[in-house]
């Protein structure tokens, strides 16, 4: 799978990339702020290490049927040694029925090493397969969070470039209107023209230079988001180095309408799939508890009893045991426990298996609703594309018209009012068919 490779990549990023940056400005396209944002993005971040905590958790599972060796030392102090009874006779001792004896040292070392050995448990070699599953899950996972990633940062670099193809509009309306303002000001001062025309040109202006700063600040929030998403610093500056037309034309001609939909390549399917296969070894891990496990173990071991704490002196004696076998546990009767562990291991795995159906018709509804709107978005635009080209035209004229004294400030103003709003739906057909392309995108799998 394309990714581990790409995981074992952002492990390395995650080393070498933070902190890199400098003052100069980050020049992106979009494809390179989605690969760059993948790269340094928190969330992936996470998931990466999810990945690899999932490989070390293979390492353990297998490591559980390898030998494991353990090394013990105990000292024990007798403050009083121990006191048994035994029959008065045993000792000759007729009047009484018990005597009291004490046994042993009162300093004791015993010193030992202890192997042991899995010989057999079918849950272990479930454990590993379920391990496995797990690691491709996290990497399932991984591949989702750079999808999220994708999608999130598309979604702004679109937000930025649609705002500010609105601010240049906006600015060479206003160049345009605040010249048109001057000569009617310099007309009114020469009483050519009435004050009733220059002040509904200075309101007209006023309205647009608020629409641009308006479109200003969220330009910079978007920034700002942008930068969050790529992993950077806020104050970072980047350039969008891909313009609007060059996406839009993309999304016009794109072939995403006729793309087949493969189930398969949906990240978000193979993720329950991958749960399936959890669920049923978890279902065959409960079944395996009714079988034996059987372990070895071998162990050896050196003692000494001393009055003293003499135990490092080597003409002292140490006693040597030493002893192997096999220890076979069989379950035989747990009351019901095992069995209800079973039967709620199989209702786990019908509930998944429900999910994974409901999950593949949601994908393919997702699919259908997608190809839909991006249809609709695209007739739409085609539409206000006519539209905004034609109230431009309509504009001018009427412009054209004022200046050479035919029509009034009013009628001005409403051809303007009319070719901002065309501009305003315009902008908006255009967003929501970049919009409409990235969710269309995620829904085939594209990212």
């Amino acid at each position: 799978m394309t990714c581990k490779l790409f995981s074992v990549l952002l492990l390395v990023s995650v080393i070498l990339v933070p902190g890199y940056l400098t003052a100069q400005p980050l020049s992106l396209s979009l494809a390179e702020a989605q690969d760059y944002a993948v790269r340094n993005s928190y969330n992936v971040k996470s998931s990466l290490y999810d990945v690899e905590m999932a490989r070390r958790k293979i390492k353990e599972n297998l490591s559980y049927g390898f030998p494991q060796v353990d090394a013990t030392v105990d000292y024990t102090y007798y403050i009083a040694l121990p006191t048994s009874l035994i029959p008065g006779y045993f000792i000759g001792d007729t009047v009484n029925e018990f005597a009291e004896l004490q046994f042993g040292t009162k300093n004791n070392v015993t010193a030992g090493i202890t192997l042991n050995q899995l010989i057999f448990d079918g849950r272990y070699f479930i454990g590993l397969e379920y391990a496995k599953i797990f690691e491709q899950v996290s990497e399932e996972n991984l591949e989702k969070s750079m999808e999220d990633v994708k999608v999130a940062v598309t979604t702004t670099y679109y937000n930025i470039l649609v705002g500010e193809a609105a601010i240049k509009v906006l600015d060479s309306t206003l160049i345009v209107l605040e010249k048109t303002r001057y000569e009617t000001g310099e007309m009114f001062k020469e009483g050519f023209a009435e004050k009733t025309d220059y002040d509904q040109l200075t309101l007209t202006v006023t309205d647009i230079q608020n629409s641009k700063n308006s479109l200003k600040r969220q330009n910079e929030t978007g920034y700002k988001l942008l930068n969050y998403q790529l992993g950077i610093d806020l104050d970072q500056q980047v350039v969008l180095t891909e313009t609007l037309d060059e996406l839009i034309d993309k999304a016009t001609l794109s072939a995403l309408v006729d793309q087949p939909f493969n189930l398969e390549q949906h990240v978000d399917y193979r993720l329950i799939s991958s749960q399936e296969k959890m669920k049923y070894l978890s279902l065959r891990n409960e079944k395996a508890a009714y079988f034996p496990t059987l372990n070895g173990f071998l162990f050896f071991q050196e003692n000494a009893q001393r009055d003293q704490f003499d135990f490092f002196d080597p003409d002292q004696p140490w006693f040597y045991n030493s002893a192997t076998g096999v220890s076979m546990k069989i379950p035989v009767l747990s009351s019901g426990y095992r069995k209800s562990r079973v039967s709620q291991a199989k209702l786990d795995l019908e509930k998944v298996r429900i999910a994974k159906t409901q999950v593949a018709e949601g994908l393919e509804l997702t699919t259908f609703q997608a190809r839909t709107e991006f249809q609709t978005a695209l007739e739409n635009y085609m539409r206000e594309k006519m539209n905004v080209e034609l109230s431009l035209e309509i504009y001018q004229r009427a412009l054209a018209k004022y200046n050479e004294g035919v029509a009034t400030s009013v009628e001005l103003t409403q051809q303007h009012n009319q070719f901002f709003d065309s501009e305003r739906k315009y902008f908006q057909t255009v967003l929501s068919l970049l919009d409409a392309k990235n969710r269309l995108d995620k829904a085939l799998g594209n990212y």
